[in-house]
């Protein structure tokens, strides 16, 4: 019997340890913002060591849906991996103890599009893989939120094969059109006439975002024909 009891304080023991949590967040796992046009932004989210022992973290990527088209990279404490990488990508940071701290940056340029993105890495203690946590950028996530500001809008036609009608009660200070990936096509700056000349644009699917006198915008889906 105390052989018995030995064995199972033993693997409680051991198994206590394999699932004790050996970091903490700075601050939180998640970083939920807009991205502004054209503009690089590094989103930095910090880990550190809890108790006096010495952390070594390494980095799985879970999910990965930012465009193409997008520019940037990701880095962890130690190194820079070089580019946004795909899912499956990992890496190992420097160990940690102490005031010193662990991180995960991304660095993200949209260049010119406006898609809604998300990034998750799987941070994890390398001794203890189970002992583990998920860092999430969402980006883009409340880009059409001035959508009800311009609930009268109506584009016509659509599909458009040379003439795009633009009525709504809304002041229009000038469209812009994309690629679905997030590609700039033109620009328009005179809306006098309520429509957009979209003759020279190849055959295909395309965002059309059109923003307003007082800086309120839209984002909405276009075929031309």
């Amino acid at each position: 019997m105390k052989s018995l009891y030995f064995t199972l304080a033993v693997f409680s023991l051991i198994s206590f340890q394999s699932f004790a949590q050996t970091f903490d967040w700075v601050t939180n796992d998640t970083i939920e913002t807009n991205l502004a046009l054209n503009t690089t932004v590094q989103l930095k989210m910090e880990q550190t060591a809890v108790g006096n022992d010495t952390v070594t973290l390494g980095i799985e990527v879970i999910h990965n849906d930012l465009p193409s088209g997008w520019d940037g990279m990701l880095c962890i404490h130690g190194s820079c991996l070089g580019i946004i990488p795909p899912v499956g990508t990992t890496g190992t940071m420097s160990p940690i103890s102490g005031v010193e701290k662990g991180y995960v940056r991304l660095t993200v340029n949209p260049i010119n599009g406006m898609e809604t993105a998300k990034l998750q890495v799987y941070v994890f203690d390398v001794d203890y893989p189970n002992d583990g946590d998920t860092a999430t950028w969402l980006l883009n996530t409340t880009v059409s939120l001035d959508e009800d500001l311009w609930n009268d809008l109506e584009l016509y036609p659509n599909p458009v094969s040379t003439s795009l009608n633009v009525d709504t009660d809304q002041q229009i200070e000038y469209a812009e059109i994309y690629s679905l990936n997030g590609e700039f096509v033109v620009r328009f700056d005179q809306l006098s006439t309520g429509q957009l000349n979209v003759s020279s644009i190849e055959p295909g699917m395309y965002l059309l975002r059109l923003v307003s006198a007082n800086n309120t915008s839209t984002i909405r889906k276009i075929q031309k024909l």
